[in-house]
């Protein structure tokens, strides 16, 4: 494999690996519509979903609190002090809300985090590609998450 077919693939992986994270967003969400509340082995859908959610929020947190600590560029919209409340925000929404509040708490969530990654867009932090992905990937997830909740 050549340089630049290999730098290709790397350059994709952020991509792909998106794009497979908001997979189980898709499923869940389509099951839950379908009227599939337990899925063998894995339990209430709805939990999954939640869980997942949860897991995939504190996770897209942490890739704020990483800029922060590599970027010194990016440290003027306090993304550790961001990270660390949306985290906190979405925990504690895990653990207390309602299904249908937690929803939109972690709606409410995945929005600010995309709005943290445009303005490291406009600051020139991160790239057009990667924030078109996020855009997208976004998109998908918050639909995923209102779905079911259009059927409560």
């Amino acid at each position: 494999m050549s340089f630049n077919n290999q730098s290709a693939k790397h350059t994709n992986l952020p991509a792909i690996l998106a794009g497979l994270g908001a997979l189980p967003f898709l499923a869940s969400s389509l099951f839950l519509t379908l009227g599939v509340y337990n899925l063998p082995l894995l339990g209430n859908t709805a939990e999954i979903l939640r869980s997942y959610s949860l897991a995939i929020a504190v996770f897209m947190c942490g890739i704020h609190w990483g800029q922060y600590l590599q970027d010194t560029q990016a440290r003027n919209l306090n993304l550790l002090m961001v990270s660390n409340a949306l985290t906190l925000v979405c925990w504690l929404g895990f653990l207390m809300a309602s299904f249908v509040a937690y929803f939109v708490i972690v709606i409410a969530v995945f929005l600010a985090l995309l709005w943290v990654d445009y303005r490291l867009y406009q600051g020139g932090r991160i790239t057009s590609r990667y924030f078109k992905m996020r855009l997208a990937v976004t998109a998908v997830v918050c639909a995923s998450l209102a779905l079911p909740l259009s059927f409560i």
